[in-house]
């Protein structure tokens, strides 16, 4: 298991509060940044849960749309796949198309629950080196 560096830690910390400070003021963000933002807000709300089941049920839609595509971006395709796996145990029709179709969906069946925190610790080891990750993109 990689460990991060408080460097690569705020580094990517540094990002997050750009984007959510752009956010507030309405200015653009980049697509990096964003991405970057998004895979560190999987991590937390997965980490916080110790389960993807947190993290769906407080990401927006949009934000659970674009987060494989962020992962590739960096280049963690296996944390992308393992997300996708993620993201069909959650909604297996697919993405909800509104948070308010994905709040009614997000009663998950007993079976759902367990995938979904069975998938978990492969994200949880990977939590170093996804920030290690993340820090190198934003250096680019």
């Amino acid at each position: 298991m990689e460990l991060s560096t408080p460097e690569n830690e705020a580094i990517v910390r540094s990002v997050c509060e750009a984007v959510s400070a752009a956010r507030e003021s309405g200015k653009p963000i980049t697509p990096d940044h964003q991405s970057i933002y998004d895979i560190d807000y999987l991590l937390l709300e997965a980490n916080s849960g110790a389960s993807f089941e947190q993290y769906f049920r407080w990401a927006s839609v949009e934000e659970i749309g674009r987060v494989v595509a962020a992962l590739r971006t960096v280049g963690l395709l296996d944390v992308a796949d393992l997300t996708e796996k993620a993201i069909q145990a959650a909604f297996p029709k697919g993405i909800p198309s509104s948070d308010e179709e994905k709040a009614n969906l997000t009663d998950w069946s007993e079976a759902q629950d367990e995938r979904l925190r069975e998938l978990f610790p492969a994200l949880e080891d990977q939590n170093g080196r996804i920030t290690n990750v993340l820090a190198a993109f934003a250096r680019k």
